[in-house]
């Protein structure tokens, strides 16, 4: 190989490694926007954790109002309490 030759395949060479460097550049910034938008999904995620948490315990909560109440009903009708004036 003559010097011209190697000259031409060093600049193929050169300009690969351009493109490759082109490429990584592209695929980090492409990576820090990724990145960026999973941070905000993973606020809304906890947000809507918190609010589902909320709403279990205020389940919770009517479910055991409605039992002390069903009791309570059951309680009045099968064993009603009779006060004789």
């Amino acid at each position: 190989m003559n010097k011209y030759e190697l000259k031409y395949l060093f600049e193929q060479e050169a300009t690969k490694v351009e493109n490759l460097i082109d490429v990584v550049g592209k695929n980090a910034h492409h990576i820090q926007d990724l990145s960026a938008e999973l941070k905000k999904k993973d606020a809304s995620i906890d947000k809507l954790i918190a609010r589902l948490n909320d709403k279990r315990e205020e389940v919770f909560k009517l479910k055991n109002i409605i039992q002390s109440q069903t009791q309570k009903n059951l309680a009045e009708y099968h064993f009603p309490t009779e006060v004789d004036n």
